[in-house]
């Protein structure tokens, strides 16, 4: 699983330690809350970036992004999670033609010939097409996987990355503030 990697390196947690000194248990706390945060935020981050490469909904993007929060440890990672044709707008039936969808931002229409919108028993609605010239099989037409649009658009997981080691040390120095105004009450 691809992942982005929240942790608090050893000189941060000595300097917030020697800060919180008089303050009882408070560096569990400040990091917890700051890794928190972090964590929250990069989701969302990487969210926005993946939204700007495909046209798919940001629900549904988030079900292809997880998140792992501990005391002194986060990550966001990525599933290989497709979303299905529905997910995407502009997705349209054509009667006689079949299906017509757009992926990318920077791509255009492509259209599934004799594929088609329909609700399972079970509710699910998606864009399903045949196999062969046969009746059966059939298959559900799905997008891209959350994990390789994330792994082939060269510089997000950098940047995602940067921007919350950047955070990172800006929520510590906040939840420090934030335990000496607790403290001083």
């Amino acid at each position: 699983m691809l992942a982005i990697k929240v942790t608090v390196d050893e000189r941060s947690f000595k300097e917030a330690a020697h800060i919180l000194r008089a303050v009882p248990r408070a560096v569990p706390r400040v990091f917890r809350r700051a890794i928190g945060r972090t964590v929250d935020m990069a989701a969302t981050d990487l969210k926005r970036r993946v939204g700007s490469q495909i046209t798919a909904k940001k629900s549904e993007i988030a079900k292809g992004i997880s998140k792992k929060k501990s005391t002194y440890f986060g990550s966001i990672g990525a599933k290989p999670f497709r979303p299905g044709l529905l997910a995407f707008p502009g997705t349209k039936e054509k009667k006689p033609h079949g299906v017509s969808y757009r992926l990318s931002r920077t791509a255009g229409r492509k259209t599934i010939e004799h594929g088609f919108i329909a609700t399972m028993p079970s509710g699910h609605r998606g864009v399903f097409a045949r196999g062969r010239e046969t009746r059966l099989p059939i298959g559900e037409a799905r997008g891209p996987s959350i994990w390789k649009v994330i792994t082939d658009t060269a510089g997000l997981l950098k940047a995602c990355t940067d921007a919350a080691g950047d955070r990172l040390g800006k929520l510590i120095n906040d939840q420090i503030g934030v335990e000496f105004q607790r403290w001083n009450r």
